[in-house]
This record gives C-alpha cells, structure tokens and sequence, in this order.
C-alpha cells in the first residue's frame, strides 16, 4: 500500500522526461559499438539495395507525379530503420527491468507515459542520425530534396517510431524470458520491414501481398513520410500515422501503470 500511494503521489512532471532524456542521450555517445553500426547500416542500405535496384528501374509514380525509384527507396530504407530502432528500446527496457531501474524510475516519480517518451530518445537520436546520413548519400548521388520537406518527413517520421518504440516497451513488460522476446522480435521485424512498400509499389503487387500490406502500420507511415517529402501530402495516411501512435502510447502507458515494480527479467 505504501508502494502505491507513493507511486501516485511521487511526479516529477516534465523534469522526469527531461532526465531520462539525458541518461539516455549519453548512453547512445557512449557505446561506441552501435555508433559504428548506425554509420553503416544505412550505407549498406542505401548503396547496395537503392541504388542496386534503381540502376534497373528509374521513374516510379507516387499519386500524380513521377518520382526517381532512388528517393521513392530511400524513403523505404527510413522505413526499415524505424522498425530496427525499436530494438534498441527493447535492449534499453530490458537493461531497467533487470537491475531493477524500471520500479525505480517509477518510484522516483517518472510517469509512465514520461518513461516510454524518455525511453524513445535512444532508437530518436539513432534514427535522426541515420536518416541524415541516407539523406546526404542521395544529395551526393546527384538527388534534389527540399531540404524543408526532408525536415518535415523527419517529424512524421519520428512520431511514427514512437508508435514502434511503445511497442517495444510494452513487449518488453509483457515477456519476462530473453530467449522468448528475441524470437518474437525476429520473428517480427524482418516482416513488418519488407511486406510494406518499402522498394514494391503497392498498387503494382500481387494481391495478397497488397492486403498485407494493408494491414502493416508501416506500410501508412510511410506513404505519410513519402508524400510529405514529395510535396504531395495525403492527409488520410498522415491522420492514421498520428492516431495509431497515440492509441500505442495509452496502451503502453496503461500497461505499465498497471504492472507490478517487481523484477522478473531472467
């Protein structure tokens, strides 16, 4: 009982966020060895699959215009580092659950919906990052991108990963057991990336794939990232992109205000 009148009265409001913010913002400058793979995943991306594909293919339709089959891939690879950064909040979660800073982040009066924001900035910075250094790789392949509208398919693209990011929170409350939580994340992330519109053009695919499709997240967020970034916003596939991260966020919140300050990683 003490515990929980505790937990509710102890708030830190917006400092709590604040706070996690910087722990979390050091612990990404810190670890050297994910820095190095942030440089090169999105090189390897960008150079191998992109521009492999595009030699082939040239100019894609998106809505009414005509676009290069590189910016329309480049926008997929964002897409598949999106997704990939919600590991990075899982690996972060698990590091609070197993040496008990979850229950006391809580205690100390970080909110639930501060935690799941706080812990987002690790897989932010990240992908921040990474999307620069895709961005710039187009630059010098001889691309021309609006520098407004990359920044603007930027937040889109940011509000979306914390829709992934709470979801990887809410995996990592609910599986208690290492092994069983890297499976369903191997299981997950190889999926979700690749049956969305990532490098196919929905409208050209087969039809079972279109319906998956449909029924991916990934695939509304970024077709929202894309026609922000081609000047052809459609307002429909940025509305779900904002709502489904939203319904994610409460329901994470929910979760973890409801879970007990117990730890049981193992």
């Amino acid at each position: 009982m003490l515990v929980k009148e505790f937990r509710q009265k102890s708030n830190l409001g917006i400092k709590g966020i604040l706070i996690l913010c910087q722990i979390e913002f050091k612990a990404f400058w810190k670890n050297k060895n994910i820095l190095v793979s942030q440089i090169v995943q999105p090189i390897m991306y960008y150079m191998f699959l992109v521009m492999g594909i595009g030699s082939t293919i040239g100019m894609v339709s998106f809505g009414e215009i005509e676009v290069p089959y590189e910016l329309y891939a480049m926008v997929g690879v964002m897409g598949l580092l999106i997704t990939s950064q919600m590991t990075q909040t899982i690996y972060r979660t698990t590091i609070d659950k197993r040496w008990g800073l979850l229950p006391l982040k809580f205690l100390s009066g970080i909110t639930p919906t501060y935690y799941i924001l706080g812990m987002s900035t690790y897989p932010t910075i990240g992908f921040v990052f990474q999307s620069t250094i895709v961005y710039f790789l187009a630059l010098i392949s001889g691309f021309e991108i609006v520098f407004f509208n990359f920044i603007l398919a930027l937040v889109i693209a940011v509000i979306s990963l914390l829709f992934w990011t709470s979801l990887g929170v809410l995996i990592t409350v609910f599986i208690n057991d290492y092994q069983k939580r890297d499976t369903i994340i191997a299981m997950l992330i190889l999926p979700i990336g690749f049956s969305a519109p990532t490098f196919y053009l929905i409208d050209n695919v087969p039809l079972y794939i279109n319906i998956v499709a449909r029924l991916n997240p990934l695939t509304y967020q970024i077709t929202a990232i894309r026609s922000v970034l081609f000047n052809e916003v459609q307002y429909n596939f940025l509305f779900i992109s904002v709502v489904i991260t939203i319904i994610s966020i409460i329901i994470s919140t929910i979760v973890l205000r409801r879970s007990k300050l117990v730890v049981k990683e193992r």
